[in-house]
């Protein structure tokens, strides 16, 4: 949408309600914190949302969920982290790696959840990570999720 792109300072951080999104979410908050820039948490509410491979989609749980409740689900995950960054919320429908990308075209930073505890060697990144790695204009980061306690 013309004028919603971010523009500098913005971190673009995608959420799907996962615990390697909220984990993506406090690092971004950080790091917006300590270069005060401000966070846009993206969730995309796919528009085939049965089909497998979509961790950056707001997980589905088997059936179609309504702009509203991702929109709830995505203010609940954004509520649990404790910031003084600016957070902006944002639900689009679409292709959860397209999404992604259009939405930090302009951003100085993209950050995605990885549930992998293990080097970057070894993570096994799912087809919307892999696309955002592939063909992102800006720097992207990573971040896992913290470990199980």
């Amino acid at each position: 949408m013309p004028g919603d792109a971010p523009t500098d300072g913005t971190i673009v951080v995608g959420i799907d309600g996962s615990p390697a999104s909220r984990q993506a979410l406090r690092w971004a908050c950080y790091q917006a914190e300590i270069t005060g820039g401000s966070v846009l948490a993206l969730s995309v509410r796919e528009e085939s949302a049965f089909l497998p491979g979509s961790e950056f989609a707001l997980r589905q749980r088997g059936s179609w969920r309504s702009d509203e409740a991702v929109r709830a689900a995505l203010h609940r995950t954004v509520s649990l982290v404790s910031t003084s960054a600016p957070v902006r919320e944002r639900v689009v429908s679409g292709q959860p790696a397209d999404e992604l990308l259009a939405a930090a075209h302009d951003a100085d930073l993209l950050v995605l959840g990885t549930d992998a505890h293990r080097g970057l060697s070894a993570v096994p990144l799912g087809g919307v990570a892999v696309e955002c790695v592939r063909r992102a204009v800006c720097p992207l980061v990573l971040v896992p999720a913290a470990p199980a306690r």
